[in-house]
């Protein structure tokens, strides 16, 4: 079978004809995955290209085992009309979220809905396999996992791994502190070893959680903004013309910087009362937290906001926490305070993210479907399927 792998340069390289040519390669394979079968003519229309050009990529995509012909349309007179649609493809991805008590795996195909959605729990493999011996033996049951559902290694083109902390362009865990376990851990090339991959991104789940949101989230159709939570808001992930920002040494919003400068204060004070500010915040998640607090948190985040907004100047920031401070009201009255505090012709827009942790491993499919699909069909940025 042929895994999808094409030597022709890189999409840059490639002549202009040749990329216009990809990119509706692209459209098409993505319109075939979200609505379904479709017909020549549909597809020229849709792909914004001749005929003979949808003609060509369908062949092509056939040859790759992306496409095939499908049922026939029925048309009010005359033959039926011929249609194509996705194909079941053999090229896989592999996607993984490793939290603090558990590791979500995802295996999907480039076409067609997940084939392994399972979670493990952490417990079990801390008992043994704890210290240096942990991020070994939770791949080691990453590829149990793999082996129980049959998923050959050669068949993955692209796998993406999220951890909390800071993550080295080589994909080694320079330190996590929700993770101590994966500190100084060469993740990628372990994960590669461990499990026979021949390519591993490792990406701060963070930043995921963001691409996720910018997939099939509250960030779709935004191109820069910053993702928050307002209960360790300090952290912020970056996103600029749809790609997360890391920086020059990786390390973008890692650590509680603004509030170890003075920048903000460690604090919040309310009715008399003087409490550590992330006491009051993790309060938010447990559904605890009072409401005449809200009003104090939304002072201390609009200050952040507006900070990070006075250096990039985002379309939106996006903010997760729970229903009490994310609700309309809360999320029109923090953005009139960061509005406030600018004092500038425009300001960002304030939006709730979505709930849940699911985003964490849309952004990391989205990153290696990415990958994968734009050296199978030699496009620099692919447009990708639906991940819903």
């Amino acid at each position: 079978m042929d895994d999808g792998r094409r030597d022709e340069g890189t999409a840059a390289q490639r002549p202009k004809g040749q990329r216009l040519y990809a990119a509706a390669l692209g459209r098409i394979l993505r319109h075939l995955c979200d609505h379904g079968p479709a017909t020549i003519s549909a597809l020229a229309e849709i792909a914004q290209v001749s005929r003979p050009t949808v003609q060509r990529a369908l062949t092509e995509l056939e040859q790759l085992g992306l496409a095939a012909e499908a049922h026939p349309l029925a048309v009010p007179m005359g033959r039926p009309a011929r249609t194509w649609g996705a194909a079941p493809a053999e090229q896989l991805v592999l996607a993984i979220d490793v939290r603090r008590g558990e590791s979500a795996v995802q295996v999907r195909r480039l076409t067609g809905p997940p084939l392994v959605e399972e979670t493990l729990d952490h417990d079990p493999l801390r008992t043994r396999a704890a210290g240096d011996a942990f991020a070994p033996g939770l791949l080691a049951a990453i590829g149990e996992v793999l082996d129980r559902h049959g998923i050959d290694r050669a068949q993955i083109l692209e796998t993406a791994i999220g951890v909390s902390g800071i993550v080295d362009d080589d994909g080694t865990v320079l330190v996590s502190i929700h993770l101590p376990e994966l500190t100084r851990v060469p993740l990628a090339a372990l994960a590669a070893s461990t499990l026979g991959l021949t390519s591993v991104q490792v990406e701060n789940d963070m930043n995921l959680r963001a691409l996720g949101e910018l997939r099939t989230g509250a960030a779709r159709g935004l191109g820069t903004f910053l993702y928050l939570t307002n209960h360790q808001f300090h952290r912020p992930a970056v996103v600029i013309d749809g790609r997360p920002w890391h920086g020059a040494h990786r390390g973008v919003g890692e650590g509680d910087v603004l509030s170890a400068t003075g920048v903000l204060p460690a604090t919040l004070t309310h009715g008399g009362r003087t409490e550590r500010y992330f006491d009051v915040a993790r309060l938010i998640d447990d559904g605890e937290l009072p409401e005449d607090w809200v009003p104090v948190l939304h002072e201390r985040l609009a200050a952040v906001i507006a900070v990070l907004s006075y250096a990039l100047d985002p379309e939106a920031v996006l903010v997760h926490g729970g229903p009490l401070t994310t609700s309309p009201s809360a999320l029109a009255d923090l953005e009139q305070r960061v509005v406030g505090l600018l004092r500038a012709p425009g300001a960002p827009r304030v939006l709730a993210a979505s709930p849940g942790e699911d985003h964490t491993i849309v952004g990391a499919l989205s990153i290696a479907l990415r990958q994968a699909l734009g050296r199978v069909l030699q496009v620099e940025d692919p447009p990708l399927p639906d991940l819903h």
